[in-house]
Parts: structure tokens; C-alpha cells; sequence
């Protein structure tokens, strides 16, 4: 009897991207009641207040440098894809008697070289995530029956690899899943991908007023005459209303408009996608700088990144990752890592003097307070280093410019707070299954080091 085709939609992992309400725990406020108000109320950590050397270090991380394996089994345990209907078009069968478990590792190989991260995998099924490109997929390995000479009926069976799109950006999964089909198939890298995947995508900034008279000829010469002075306080004041409304929707009780306002800020502070005027503009605002009013609370970014870096989300009970709710804390989180990162290597990065300004910033007690600090919070972020390293790779991003620009007693103080054991053990992680966290890691370990 042949049994009947299996649905290949999975209706739990089906993703909606709607607009939802935050529900608050208190009446009467319109704010949006985000995990930061809960995660400072959690009890004080507890910070380890010994020296550890690098050698030392190393020994206790030694074990730990593991690389991962996705084990399959044996071609006869894989579902048959002559039962599983439909079938996507992303998929690839691979020929030359290549076992599952080869096709596995390449795989697993394959994400650590683009950096994206395993959110799970089981026998035949692996979940991936990659942030940075907004996207969620399932990989699935079938068998799937050939014609084949001159072997035995049961040896004619090859490996199909599925690819199955569960949330996310299209276009980026397609270049994602071109380039892993490419590599289970061959073995082979996709050296291209950087190309193939485009920066993110959006506009920053509204279109500048009066778009169509600038491009007349008599608009152009008119603008000639005008100062830079003139040009640059214009500019100032149009990215400070954007602004505005950018952080306003950051505040809203709607989940989707929220993550469109903070994953703006991560556009705005990005030379990749903006100018480098508008994103040290941006840079300052972040880390703390008056150049809009002190005195108006619509803006204040330094404290809304602040109050979304600092909450501790892996220890809320109420959050999951398998809900829109637990998606919507994830993704806030990541974008607020990657807007503090951003700004503090366009600062770093800059000229003018910024250096100066940089290592001011520093040495306040936003960033070096021990219970509420972002320096031993951030060194703390580094203990979920396994289940989250897009988030310790952010985190790796902040402290590689810390301990370029700070003095030696503040990296004196990271190494009290557990810094150098941390940046170990992400390292191990990063080598296991993200090449970025991992490069970064080698690049603090060495600074650190020198730094002292």
C-alpha cells in the first residue's frame, strides 16, 4: 500500500508577522511595557573578583574547544521524499554515494562560515537563525530513490537536502540557501556570498524635502550659493525630527512598529548604509551627547538602548523561543547590541577628536557601576555565549573598542569582572559555530592582553 504524502507545512513553526499588542501588567499607562523594568529587579549579580591569567584561562577552556557535529544516522533512517509533498524549490539532491553524515558537517560548516546559528537539530531536521539577515529556516535531509546500474536496489537512494523558509527576508534566503545547497552538494564554499548578500536594505531617512527641484539645473546652481553652514543646521534639524519619530516608535505598545524603529536606528548608525556625518550624528546620541535638547524625553536614545542591552532575557520565564512574543524580546535585544556596537565603532573610528569624547564616555558610571554598569553587564551577556552567540558577538563588537580606548584601570576592572574568562570561552564558541564571535574574540584576548 502506498501511504499517503505527508504535508510538508509545519502549522506550529508557521510565522506571522502582525501587528500585536503589548500587553502591560499596569492599567493606565500607554508606554511600552518591554522586559527592561523587569530585568532590573532582578537580584544582584555576583561578579568574580579574582585576576585570572590567560594561561590559566586557556587551561579551564581547553576541553571546551569542541567543533559541531549534526549526526544523522545511516541513509536508510531518513523519511522518503517520494511521501513528503510539497517539496520546496530550494533543495538539492546530492549524488556519488555522499553519506548524511558528510552532507551534515558540511552543513554545520557552512553556517559557522556565514555566522549563522543553530537554533536546533535532531536526526534529520536543523533550525538556523541569522539575525543580521532577518531570517529563519528549517534544513531537512530526505532519501530520495534514483536510477543507478550496477548497484543493488537497496543502494539506490541518494540524499536529497531541503531548505524550508520559516520567518523572515526572501531575498536573503535565497542567497543563504544557494550558498548551503552549493556547499552540501560540492563541498565547496560560496566565496561570493558577501556580494550576493545585500546590506540590509531600507531607507534611514525620509526623501530630503523638495526632491524634484533639486534636480533641476537652476535648483542645483541656486544651491551652489548657499553656506555649509546653512546646509549642515538644515540637515541637523531634519535627522533630529526623524529621529524623533524613530524613537517614538521604538516606545510604541506595537510590537512590529518597535522592531521597525530599532532595527532603523541599526541603519542609522551603519556607514555601510548612511553617510558617516549622520551616523557619528547618531553615534553621539547613543553613547550620550547634548546636541539635541537634554530636556526632551521624546528623544533620549542613550537610555531606551541602555534599558534593551542591560535586561537579561534569558532568564525570563515568560519568554520563549518558540513564540512571537519570545521572537519580538530576541530581536530587540540584538538590535539594541548592534546599534551600541555600531555607534561606538563610528565614534571610535572618527576624526576630530573623537577619541577623547570616546574615553569620557567610558569612564562615567553608566558604564563602570558594578551592579548597573553596560561593562560588567556586557561581560556578564558572554555566560550565553553557547545558546546566543549573535548576541556575544555584538557584545565582543562593544568591548574590543573598551579596551582600545579606555585607560589600563578601567581594563583592570573588566579583568575583575571576569573578562578574560568570558572572552575564552566565547572564543571556543566561536570557533565551534561563528566564525565573526570568533574572530572578535581573538582580536580582544590580544588587545586585553597588550592593553595591560
Amino acid at each position: 500500500m502506498t501511504s499517503l504524502p505527508t504535508n510538508n507545512y509545519e502549522g506550529n513553526d508557521t510565522a506571522m508577522f502582525r501587528s500585536c499588542m503589548v500587553q502591560s501588567r499596569h492599567s493606565g499607562n500607554g508606554s511600552n511595557h518591554f522586559l527592561p523594568s523587569r530585568g532590573t529587579e532582578k537580584a544582584e549579580r555576583k561578579f568574580s573578583m579574582s585576576l585570572s591569567t590567560p594561561q590559566q584561562s586557556k587551561e579551564a577552556n581547553k576541553d571546551s574547544f569542541v567543533k559541531t557535529v549534526w549526526e544523522i544516522g545511516s541513509i536508510d533512517t531518513l523519511p522518503n521524499a517520494a511521501n513528503i509533498f510539497p517539496l520546496e524549490r530550494s533543495r538539492v539532491s546530492v549524488n556519488g554515494g555522499v553519506s548524511p553524515n558528510t552532507i551534515g558537517q558540511r552543513i554545520v560548516d557552512c553556517l559557522k562560515y556565514l555566522s549563522i546559528t543553530i537554533v536546533s537539530k535532531r536526526r534529520y531536521k536543523l533550525v538556523a537563525e541569522s539575525l543580521d539577515c532577518d531570517v529563519r529556516f528549517n534544513i531537512k535531509l530526505y532519501k530520495e530513490k534514483y536510477d543507478c546500474d550496477d548497484v543493488s536496489s537497496s543502494e539506490g537512494y541518494r540524499v536529497m537536502v531541503e531548505l524550508q523558509k520559516k520567518s523572515g527576508c526572501s531575498i536573503n534566503f535565497a542567497s543563504i540557501a544557494r550558498t548551503i545547497l552549493q556547499m552540501a552538494e560540492s563541498g565547496k564554499y560560496n566565496r561570493h556570498y558577501e556580494e550576493d548578500i545585500l546590506p540590509p536594505c531600507g531607507s534611514p531617512l525620509s526623501p530630503p524635502p523638495n526632491k524634484q527641484a533639486i534636480e533641476d539645473p537652476l535648483a542645483l546652481a541656486l544651491m551652489r550659493y548657499r553656506s555649509s553652514i546653512e546646509m549642515e543646521e538644515e540637515n541637523i534639524s531634519f535627522l533630529s525630527l526623524d529621529l524623533k519619530r524613530t524613537a517614538a516608535s521604538i516606545r510604541s505598545n506595537r510590537m512590529d512598529l518597535s522592531l521597525l524603529g530599532m532595527k532603523k536606528l541599526v541603519f542609522l548608525t551603519s556607514t555601510h548604509i548612511t553617510s558617516n556625518s549622520t551616523a557619528l550624528f547618531v553615534a553621539k546620541l547613543v553613547l550620550g551627547n547634548d546636541v539635541v535638547d537634554s530636556k526632551d524625553d521624546s528623544l533620549d536614545l542613550s537610555s531606551l538602548i541602555k534599558s534593551f542591552v542591560s535586561v537579561d532575557i534569558c532568564d525570563e520565564e515568560d519568554v520563549k523561543d518558540n513564540t512571537f512574543f519570545g521572537e519580538y524580546v530576541n530581536k530587540m535585544h540584538y538590535y539594541a547590541l548592534t546599534v551600541l556596537a555600531n555607534s561606538m565603532h563610528v565614534v571610535w573610528s572618527s576624526y576630530g577628536g573623537e577619541f577623547g569624547y570616546l574615553q569620557q564616555i567610558l569612564c562615567t558610571d553608566g558604564w563602570l557601576e558594578k551592579k548597573h554598569g553596560l561593562l560588567p553587564r556586557l561581560i556578564d551577556k558572554l555566560v550565553h555565549s553557547e545558546k546566543r552567540p549573535y548576541d556575544a558577538y555584538q557584545v565582543m563588537r562593544c568591548l574590543n573598542v573598551v579596551f582600545q580606548v579606555s585607560s589600563p584601570k578601567v581594563n583592570l576592572k573588566a579583568m575583575e569582572w571576569g573578562a578574560m574568562s568570558a572572552i575564552y570561552s566565547a572564543r571556543d564558541i566561536g570557533h565551534s559555530c561563528h566564525s565573526l564571535l570568533e574572530r572578535e574574540s581573538e582580536l580582544a584576548m590580544k588587545t586585553l592582553i597588550n592593553a595591560i
